[in-house]
């Protein structure tokens, strides 16, 4: 059973954004014409994992959702519980990180550069875990979010690793960031950047929700160290 979501958004706001997560990830496959077995083992997780997605009566895990993203061709933003962002590959190929996606018409309410906390959208995610992106809508080149960890919430049970780079500064709690062979104990106002090629988790070891800000940058940067350099 999936750990207790972390506090601050009432039960039918989750289940909303399950049933979305399992929604979008239903019509992109059907977009890229892909069964429930293919992408299952795109993803390398059984068929079963796939259609209890779908159906909204599981949550991927963080490893689960980058795989199923980067399997479907998309990035980890279009499975958000809003209509602002498009699935077609195409428009993620843009040199430009801050080029934002057009939201469709009935998203004209939005301001094109502010949103406040409580209209956030977010991703309620297995073991835990929400995201919450801190922009108004997608950006093509990165994700700008809050995450949001439970009481022993943990991103993953193993380690995982995905294209782009990762940086993160702890708000409020504890988090452990596993980084190859090191674990980062972060406080508040530590920060951490590091290849997301890496192998990698996150996990609150304390009785208390802890929460920070991260930036996720699609394309990797070579100013960092490289995993090879730094699994040695």
């Amino acid at each position: 059973m999936d750990a207790s979501p972390a506090e601050g958004v009432d039960a039918s706001t989750r289940r909303a954004a399950t049933d979305r997560i399992g929604d979008r990830l239903t019509a992109v496959r059907g977009e890229r014409g892909l069964t429930v077995s293919e992408i299952a083992r795109l993803v390398g997780v059984s068929a079963s994992a796939i259609s209890q997605i779908e159906r909204g009566t599981s949550r991927p895990s963080v490893a689960t959702l980058f795989a199923l993203a980067r399997a479907l061709n998309v990035p980890v933003d279009a499975f958000f519980d809003d209509d602002e962002l498009e699935t077609r590959p195409e428009v993620f190929e843009s040199s430009s990180a801050l080029r934002t996606v057009p939201p469709p018409q009935d998203a004209e309410r939005l301001h094109p550069y502010f949103v406040r906390s409580g209209e956030r959208a977010t991703l309620e995610i297995k073991g835990g875990v929400r995201w919450e992106r801190l922009t108004p809508t997608a950006l093509e080149g990165l994700d700008f979010m809050e995450l949001v960890y439970a009481p022993r919430a943990e991103s993953d049970p193993e380690l995982y690793r995905h294209p782009g780079i990762e940086l993160v500064r702890l708000l409020e709690g504890r988090l452990h960031i596993f980084v190859g062979f090191e674990r980062y104990e972060l406080e508040p106002g530590d920060s951490i950047a590091f290849p997301s090629s890496i192998p990698h988790r996150y996990v609150n070891p304390t009785d208390d929700v802890a929460r920070a800000v991260t930036v996720i940058l699609r394309d990797a940067l070579s100013a960092l160290p490289s995993a090879s350099s730094t699994m040695r």
